[in-house]
């Protein structure tokens, strides 16, 4: 399937008022320092909507989650976490549990999550979406947020139906985040396939290097960036220490960040990263002005323990942009 997508519309960032994920949020467990662990929530869609929501704050726009969260007490438990954050769930209606994943044992670890997804209700309900579904469910987004681990989640044939209502939703901007996870896929070449055919549907394209250099054996920045700018698409290429670049087709601009100390670990760094600097663009920020915010916003979460932003965790306010 090979479809491309003319997404510009004439339409600005900061008209955007209603935004939705596509994907799976999680419950999430949290070792302790006592042994002990502490239940909490996350998952890639969940963590970039809260962020998003806490960053524009209220009232500023609807955002949404599409996903299922099956109907046991720890879905319940789930949902009202979400709705407390503001998220509109909006549901298959599907039985059974939420996918859960746990943190590394050890605070500031770079591996050793460990997660129970395979029979989850988010992962029932994309396996089986249909074109009929994801319209109903989805409704008229202006910005849609899709990530690699909601490909990975999907059938052949869902995956294919996506594509589908991407394609017929030409006025709603697709944010894809890359967001690679080995396990989830069956190989490689399978999640190379689908990104491949998902990207250029998208507005919005964020990656990273170590992702970059898994799928598309990218070895330096310059690399990423000539695979990225052959795409119709806005980009953003984190680079954790390094910053991140931001462009359009050759234009492209790097954007350094300043070193901060992992305090708690990196989970959910990224998800607060593209959050952040959609919050930016949707408020009126050029693209380097949004990159710079989003350094900033990302640094809040490593400085914690676990995946989503801390109920009083603060982010940096967001430039006031003068009238033009």
């Amino acid at each position: 399937m090979v479809m491309t997508a003319d997404r510009t519309c004439g339409r600005q960032w900061t008209d955007v008022r209603r935004i939705t994920a596509l994907g799976e949020p999680l419950l999430e467990l949290q070792p302790g320092a006592a042994g002990d662990v502490r239940l909490a929530f996350g998952g890639d869609v969940a963590n970039s909507m809260v962020c998003l929501a806490r960053i524009l704050g209220p009232g500023a726009a609807r955002i949404s989650v599409v996903t299922a969260l099956g109907d046991s007490s720890y879905s319940a438990w789930l949902r009202e976490r979400l709705t407390r954050e503001s998220i509109h769930v909006i549901e298959a209606s599907i039985g059974g549990e939420p996918g859960i994943y746990g943190l590394p044992l050890e605070a500031g670890s770079r591996c050793g999550f460990s997660y129970w997804r395979e029979q989850s209700a988010a992962r029932a309900f994309l396996q089986a979406a249909d074109l009929g579904r994801f319209e109903e469910l989805l409704g008229d987004p202006q910005v849609l947020l899709v990530t690699g681990i909601t490909l990975a989640l999907c059938s052949r044939a869902s995956f294919e139906h996506l594509c589908r209502w991407a394609d017929r939703h030409r006025d709603c901007r697709i944010v894809f985040d890359c967001n690679f996870r080995k396990r989830l896929w069956d190989s490689e070449a399978q999640a190379r396939e689908r990104i491949g055919a998902f990207e250029p549907l998208s507005s919005l394209i964020a990656t990273g290097a170590e992702d970059e250099r898994t799928l598309w054996g990218a070895t330096s920045t310059p690399q990423i960036i000539a695979r990225v700018s052959r795409l119709p698409a806005e980009y953003l290429i984190r680079g954790g220490p390094e910053g991140c670049w931001v462009g359009s087709g050759q234009n492209s601009q790097h954007v350094a960040t300043e070193p901060v100390r992992v305090v708690g670990d990196t989970a959910g760094a990224g998800d607060a990263h593209l959050a952040s600097y959609l919050g930016a663009r949707i408020s009126g920020l050029e693209r380097t002005e949004a990159a710079a915010y989003a350094n900033k916003a990302a640094a809040v979460i490593v400085a914690q323990r676990g995946s989503m932003p801390h109920r009083g965790t603060q982010f940096p306010p967001l430039p006031i942009r003068a009238p033009a």
